[in-house]
């Protein structure tokens, strides 16, 4: 398999910009059990890919922690760091018929959080649950003009 550089996670537009312009560093996810986070390691790379009608990668950031965490816990470590406010948190949770407030997200901690000047276009279909990114694949997407 090739070497892991990051991951793409799937971001909804009208919250992407939170993420790259206004600070706020922490980003959380329920995950399955899909086995997508045993080989993401901090320093590796997340790009953010708008989810929706335009299919870009927008923009990345470095993973400086990775923790498990329930909502309320992150909320009470990170407050107005978490890139969801409380209230689009909790609605989060709901969307699952299964999921409630005691089951673990995950939380990354990012630095170097920069939007890219042209989006990106990634060749691969991208799911709701993320997708692993080789070296590779980072070099081709970065070399796009």
């Amino acid at each position: 398999m090739n070497e892991v550089a990051g991951v793409i996670f799937p971001v909804p537009k009208h919250l992407v910009d939170r993420l790259l312009t206004e600070k706020r560093n922490v980003f959380v996810k329920y995950v399955g059990k899909t086995g997508l986070l045993k080989r993401l390691l901090v320093k590796h790379r997340v790009l953010f890919y708008v989810s929706g009608s335009s299919k870009e990668i927008v923009g990345e950031g470095t993973i400086d922690e990775i923790s498990f965490l329930t909502p309320i816990e992150a909320l009470q470590r990170y407050g107005r760091k978490l890139f969801l406010d409380e209230g689009e948190l909790e609605a989060y949770i709901r969307l699952q018929p299964n999921r409630d407030s005691s089951k673990k997200m995950l939380v990354l901690v990012l630095s170097k959080i920069k939007k890219y000047a042209k989006p990106k276009v990634f060749g691969k279909p991208i799911s709701m649950s993320g997708l692993y990114l080789s070296k590779e694949d980072y070099r081709l997407l970065l070399a796009q003009q």
